[in-house]
């Protein structure tokens, strides 16, 4: 499934000014100010946590399918976003680790 390929479409009322769709590259910079204002990052403070526009376009890069924003239509802004990830962890071993661990970095 190319989840970019998805296209909003409006319900039949036509009354949605927020809806989800699937992240899209002209998003990044608006996806990850979203998320510096959901956790309290500051811009560029370097936290290993802290979501970048770089990180989202890998995220993209690797599994479109799983991320997703809220977009405000009228204004065409950003007010939520997803981070999704998949991982194979054998299930005889429990793992409990933060999410760069998990992810490598992110």
């Amino acid at each position: 499934m190319d989840a970019n390929s998805i296209r909003y479409r409006p319900r039949q009322s036509g009354d949605a000014r927020i809806v989800v769709i699937p992240s899209a590259a002209r998003y990044l910079d608006q996806m990850e100010r979203c998320h510096q204002l959901a956790y309290g990052y500051a811009p560029g403070g370097g936290d290993d946590e802290d979501m970048t526009a770089e990180k989202y376009a890998r995220h993209l890069d690797i599994f479109p399918e799983g991320q997703f924003i809220a977009l405000d239509v009228l204004t065409d802004m950003v007010i939520g976003v997803t981070t999704s990830m998949r991982v194979n962890l054998p299930s005889d071993r429990h793992f409990l680790g933060n999410w760069v661990q998990v992810t490598g970095g992110g």
